[in-house]
């Protein structure tokens, strides 16, 4: 395991049942690279609930640099697809790149049920659901806060679909504030945030207009379009909040403090593993180590003057970490392909993910 500090001095451009709107943005590419092409899809994951989807590949296929195993982003409470707008498209120039809304977040639809269809277990199926509807066997996850919790319980209990683990700013275990009094004040908090995220969908969602309004079909590539377009980190956290249902943001804040602890079983992921922290997490730079100790192929990368997010506020930093660690990816499975082939062909070497090696 080893502990890196990375760096940046600018930011990089941020350029079951599924609908599809493809999305053009080969005007967005960067110059000397090419534009990634994407497609914005809704995705029935439970009755009645389709999530919001983004779909990116290279705009072409280069099979000298591609890999053929998608990479999905997982993000945080009270986040969206947006949130990694400005690191997708880059990841997108050499891989397919799935982004979602959570249940409640976003573009996605909300649960009918109220706070009782907010909980970790139905994120969990929702991912379980999504990526079986797109057909995936296995996949590079990455997990942020929130989605950080869904990626550990989906590797733990799906170790043959994850052939590689990226968790920023996450923990295996809940904050450690307990006790009545500090319950309280949580939900308080809480209660005080999903008042403001009432208000500002008051704002910002007006009634529909009774004829001549966008359809549906419209409105999602409308804020497919918003994804990709700049904007700061604390910009996408006040859309995101502004985005959801209020009772997800209580029910999933309460679960944040509550969800039992999964550092007894870090041993059991064999994938190789990056631990993403921002500099300036301090809530949350105990538990990188944590994590980056007890999972055995794991490193851990501390994001010079990044925050809560680093892959919003230190773009640049967060993409090479995270190039570092699909470098490291190529290196073991051209190493471990050889041996295979040697020894028992078709045999994985990571126990927790099928051999998947780079074209």
């Amino acid at each position: 395991m080893t502990d890196q500090t990375a760096d940046q001095t600018a930011d990089r451009p941020a350029d079951g049942t599924a609908s599809e709107a493809p999305v053009d943005q080969s005007a967005d590419g960067a110059a000397g690279r090419p534009a990634e092409r994407s497609a914005v899809r809704r995705i029935c994951v439970a009755a009645g609930l389709d999530l919001h989807v983004e779909d990116l590949h290279p705009a072409a296929v280069d099979t000298t640099r591609s890999d053929p195993t998608p990479v999905v982003l997982v993000h945080g409470i009270a986040g969206t697809t947006a949130d990694w707008a400005r690191v997708a498209p880059e990841l997108a120039t050499t891989r397919r790149v799935i982004a979602y809304d959570h249940r409640g977040h976003g573009a996605s639809d909300r649960a009918a049920g109220g706070r009782p269809s907010y909980t970790f277990d139905l994120l969990l199926a929702d991912l379980v659901a999504l990526l079986d509807t797109l057909g995936l066997r296995a996949v590079d996850l990455v997990g942020h806060s929130m989605g950080g919790v869904v990626a550990l319980r989906y590797v733990l209990d799906h170790p043959e679909r994850v052939r590689s683990l990226v968790l920023v700013d996450t923990a295996a275990e809940p904050a450690s504030a307990t006790g009545g009094a500090a319950r309280r004040v949580v939900s308080a908090l809480l209660e005080g945030a999903a008042a403001i995220a009432t208000a500002v969908h008051g704002a910002h969602d007006p009634e529909p207009a009774a004829d001549g309004g966008p359809s549906e079909l419209a409105v999602v590539d409308e804020r497919a379009g918003a994804a990709e377009r700049h904007g700061s980190a604390a910009d996408h956290q006040v859309e995101g909040l502004g985005r959801i249902d209020p009772e997800a943001l209580v029910a999933f804040g309460r679960e944040l403090g509550a969800y039992p602890s999964m550092v007894d079983r870090l041993g059991e992921i064999g994938c190789p593993t990056t631990v993403i922290v921002g500099e300036r997490d301090s809530s949350l730079r105990d538990s990188a180590h944590t994590l980056a100790r007890a999972v055995s192929r794991a490193h851990l990368a501390v994001i010079a003057g990044a925050d809560h997010s680093p892959h919003a506020s230190r773009p640049l930093a967060w993409l090479a970490a995270v190039e570092r660690h699909f470098g490291r990816l190529a290196a073991d499975l051209a190493v471990n392909l050889a041996a295979d082939k040697a020894t028992a062909p078709g045999r994985s070497a990571y126990p927790s993910a099928p051999l998947r090696p780079f074209t």
